[in-house]
């Protein structure tokens, strides 16, 4: 079961076929953030409650081994306590090491009328 009192939750990750293998065997490289969608909320691991937009970051490796696999993981996360936010902020994962919260929300339902991101910065979230 969740732990509502570490708001616990499950959410998607899209990413390619070998990285998704690498996420399960070795856990994420919070370091490789980033570096094939960017960094709207700073470098960590995006999420969201829908495999729709995590299916938007979810690549096939052309002309390889999977060439043609997409990649959807269902993530269990703790997202503790969450700095909250409507815009764009690259800083958003320096006022998480502040030690004031845990992982960011980025509404962008509210701001874009678009799905929620989630973001955590410490792979043992």
């Amino acid at each position: 079961p969740l732990d509502e009192k570490l708001n616990e939750v499950y959410l998607w990750h899209g990413t390619s076929t070998r990285v998704a293998l690498s996420i399960a065997q070795n856990d994420f490289n919070i370091d490789l953030a980033g570096s094939n969608a960017g960094t709207m909320y700073g470098r960590g691991c995006y999420m969201s409650e829908s495999s729709t937009k995590a299916d938007e970051y979810a690549f096939d490796e052309p002309g390889g081994y999977y060439d043609g696999t997409y990649a959807l993981l269902m993530i269990r996360a703790c997202l503790g306590r969450y700095y909250y936010t409507t815009q764009r902020d690259p800083d958003a994962g320096d006022n998480v090491k502040s030690g004031d919260c845990d992982s960011t929300v980025g509404d962008r339902a509210a701001s874009v009328n678009t799905f929620r991101e989630f973001v955590v910065y410490d792979s043992d979230q």
